[in-house]
């Protein structure tokens, strides 16, 4: 079976080709650049350069698998959740290709894509526990089978991408700035600036927004003593705690569920800290089988949409 996926749920727009569950181009296109100036997504923006790119994106998804559309089998594409405007225009193109190859469409939770997206080159062996971890979500989710999920931890306010992006606007630092501050990370002393770990109350569950307001008001604390932020030394300090913060709470959550998989999906698992992380608790819990995803398969891109789609076929058989 050729299947034609569809991301658009934010700020890119991709299209994947994928011939029984083996990817031959995932094709996107990213809008960084132009949401740059604006110091993050601006949603009608986002939504107006989908159908802008729609063209190219397509046409090159197509050259790259070499098949022609008429061979296509069927579309799956990204319901929800996502920028209205951006799921409205990937889901108007999802269905006039449907319509005018008469073919099944599939509709796909963008989450669950993130997460499938950790398995394109190596299968779950369920139970699954997963840590998403993106822009809009922080949360566990344990995985019995692609229809048999529950969230038994989420973010009761930011998620810890979003809470990266707004310490890193605060220090000045370009958009995206969770790539900046993972970078800057690197070269600095985590032990400098002292930053409270958030408290919930339930077991599971994260706050980033006390994270973040305790790093602002560090800032214009060094700053009005007329002191200068060291943003090495910051970045690395706000790191370990937005880290750690998650790292525990997952520690726990393996040890109560004792999964067979354990995984990190979204955007922020290409965070080069989360990656090694989540690597050191697989192997400290001896959990058989750990999979961190491609850098490829990381962010927003429709080959994760693809595998989702492919694994709900398969069960449909």
């Amino acid at each position: 079976m050729k299947l034609l996926a569809l991301e658009s749920s934010c700020d890119e727009l991709s299209i994947a080709i994928l011939d029984n569950g083996k990817i031959l181009s995932n094709i996107i296109s990213s809008q960084i650049e132009r949401h740059k100036e604006f110091g993050g997504v601006v949603p009608e923006l986002a939504a107006r350069l989908h159908l802008e790119n729609l063209d190219w994106v397509i046409s090159s998804a197509l050259k790259k698998a070499k098949i022609e559309i008429d061979a296509i089998d069927a579309i799956a594409y990204t319901q929800a959740p996502g920028l209205i405007g951006s799921l409205i225009v990937g889901k108007i193109i999802a269905e006039t290709i449907a319509m005018y190859l008469n073919k099944p469409l599939i509709p796909c939770d963008h989450i669950q894509g993130h997460i499938y997206g950790a398995s394109i080159d190596n299968e779950f062996v369920y139970p699954v526990l997963a840590m998403v971890v993106s822009g809009g979500h922080t949360q566990i989710e344990l995985i019995n089978s692609v229809t048999d999920y529950q969230i038994i931890g989420q973010t009761q306010d930011d998620a810890i991408g979003e809470c990266y992006d707004k310490v890193a606007r605060y220090l000045g630092l370009p958009y995206p700035g969770g790539p900046e501050i993972d970078r800057l990370a690197a070269s600095g002393n985590s032990q400098i600036y002292p930053l409270p770990i958030p408290k919930t109350t339930q077991e599971f569950d994260f706050s980033y927004s006390g994270l973040k307001t305790a790093a602002i008001n560090l800032i214009n604390k060094i700053k009005q003593k007329g002191e200068e932020v060291d943003i090495n030394n910051f970045a690395a300090s706000f790191q370990d705690v937005a880290v750690k913060t998650i790292i525990q709470k997952f520690d726990l959550a393996i040890k109560k569920y004792q999964p067979k998989t354990i995984t990190v999906a979204g955007g922020v698992s290409a965070n080069s800290l989360i990656r090694q992380e989540i690597q050191r608790l697989g192997n400290e819990n001896q959990v058989p089988n750990i999979i961190i995803p491609k850098m490829e398969y990381c962010t927003d891109n429709a080959a994760m949409i693809g595998k989702l789609a492919q694994e709900l076929i398969n069960i449909s058989k």
